[in-house]
């Protein structure tokens, strides 16, 4: 069984690769981009919602040259061979992975997150019960709304 360590990790200036332009992409998009804007989305299609925010968009199938300057990478198509297969060419190239629907294939996972100007509580079930992860984080977020902190 994979464990994660909790961690936050400097991102300024790195480049964050997304495979997958639909709304599996889309979820995890939203917590990264509260932390940099140096994202790119690489797909054949790519969801509206998505466009036209400032990302580098790439509308193509994925090839291992994509990979290329990377420091993060999200594989999140919903086709479960491109996302082993992307993940298989991070790991030869020393890049860190998330595989979106695999927590036995990532090198990392991303708790849910609530921000609020530089202070962020993260909760993380180790990738094994996200809906609680989820159900904590707002009740925290309830808590802070009511001035409870």
């Amino acid at each position: 069984m994979k464990v994660f360590l909790p961690l936050n990790i400097r991102v300024d200036n790195k480049k964050i690769l997304f495979v997958g332009g639909g709304k599996i992409a889309m979820h995890k998009i939203r917590t990264v981009e509260q932390y940099t804007r140096n994202i790119t989305i690489l797909a054949p299609e790519i969801h509206a919602d998505l466009r036209d925010k400032g990302f580098t968009e790439i509308y193509k199938r994925y090839e291992k040259a994509d990979l290329e300057g990377c420091f993060l990478v999200y594989a999140s198509t919903n086709d479960h061979e491109v996302n082993r297969r992307i993940r298989d060419d991070a790991e030869s190239l020393g890049i860190l992975v998330n595989v979106v629907d695999n927590r036995e294939l990532s090198d990392f996972i991303s708790p849910a997150v609530l921000k609020k100007g530089d202070m962020t509580i993260a909760v993380s079930s180790n990738g094994l019960n996200v809906k609680q992860s989820v159900e904590w984080r707002n009740r925290l977020r309830s808590i802070l709304d009511t001035g409870g902190l």
